[in-house]
């Protein structure tokens, strides 16, 4: 995958130093950074190797703007200006809204995306306490191959604070802005989305009464845009409850993980629920369900390391890798 370049260029030099620094190393695979104190070592890179984006703030205005480069001005005052970010703010806002200006640029220029994309979704029909933690692993373990947007569609998902502690954004809001802006969709997912390690995410609802209020038309056009208008490769729902619309929405689904527990009860819960497919019709549905059984001592962790990367890296992680690659989620 090709690097966006991007110049960061501010003669602040702790300021451009750190923000440089930040954006290597959240995104060191997907951006090459540059970082100049003056406009003419700048005019000269543009010159001899152009760059994607250039951030320039304090002793660069005014930049001419030079070949297909998108000039992003960083402001010291908030002023909601079209084409510039506020440059005391967190990094991480930063880089999301350089995306959201980069991205809306690029379709104008090259128009919807045309990507062939995966859809996945894992359900557990019993609640099983760990589908989201085999999700997560399942998601790290595609993101080695492929560039991968995790959503979770649970009620009291529970897992935010495994990333970070809080958000300004979430699921909720994309929904919301989705259905104001209609077709005008640039920039909006990137305001919301998050990246975990490889992995991109949206932030799930807070409101389980929301999730379940929401009609089906707003879910469709959510997994419609990321169809028609991302470069993801793959699109992985971690459902929780039956969402307005659910049924439609795995049936856009290539593959459907189904989680369970290792007992009885859980797989007399998972019969009802494939018997009640074929009573519906919907039994080309039911061919793409694959039961996935899983131990409790599958979802065991040690609390000196992150809970995430144990998942990944333990008995959940290789059952993840086992399904993936043809083992049919057996041991």
């Amino acid at each position: 995958m090709k690097k966006i370049r991007v110049a960061v260029c501010d003669t602040d030099r702790v300021y451009r130093e750190r923000l440089a620094e930040y954006l290597i190393r959240k995104k060191s695979r997907q951006i090459q950074v540059y970082a100049f104190s003056g406009k003419r070592m700048l005019m000269d890179q543009l010159k001899s190797q152009p760059v994607d984006i250039v951030l320039y703030g304090t002793g660069f205005e005014p930049v001419p703007s030079a070949g297909e480069s998108l000039f992003i001005r960083m402001t010291e005052e908030q002023s909601g200006e079209e084409g510039a970010i506020f440059k005391y703010q967190s990094a991480e806002e930063i880089l999301r809204q350089m995306y959201a200006y980069y991205l809306r640029q690029r379709q104008k220029n090259l128009g919807s995306s045309r990507k062939a994309k995966e859809i996945a979704a894992i359900y557990s029909p019993t609640h099983c306490m760990m589908q989201t933690p085999f999700a997560l692993a399942m998601a790290q373990t595609l993101s080695e191959e492929k560039q991968v947007l995790y959503l979770n569609l649970g009620e009291w998902s529970g897992f935010c604070p495994w990333m970070r502690p809080e958000y300004h954004r979430d699921l909720a809001d994309l929904l919301y802005l989705l259905s104001s802006y209609g077709g005008q969709t640039a920039g909006i997912l990137e305001s919301v989305v998050h990246s975990y390690h490889r992995v991109d995410y949206i932030p799930p609802m807070t409101d389980a009464q929301l999730l379940a209020e929401t009609e089906a038309g707003a879910y469709e056009l959510l997994l419609q845009m990321l169809v028609e208008k991302t470069e993801y490769d793959v699109i992985l729902l971690d459902f929780g409850i039956m969402v307005p619309g659910f049924f439609a929405l795995l049936e856009q689904c290539s593959h459907v993980y189904g989680i369970v527990e290792n007992c009885p009860w859980s797989r007399l819960r998972w019969q009802q629920f494939e018997d009640s497919l074929m009573k519906q019709e919907l039994e080309e549905l039911a061919g793409k369900l694959e039961c996935i059984t899983l131990e409790l001592s599958d979802y065991q962790i040690m609390e000196e390391e992150p809970v995430v990367q144990q998942w990944v890296n333990g008995k959940l992680g290789d059952r993840a890798r086992a399904v993936r690659y043809g083992n049919h989620g057996e041991d």
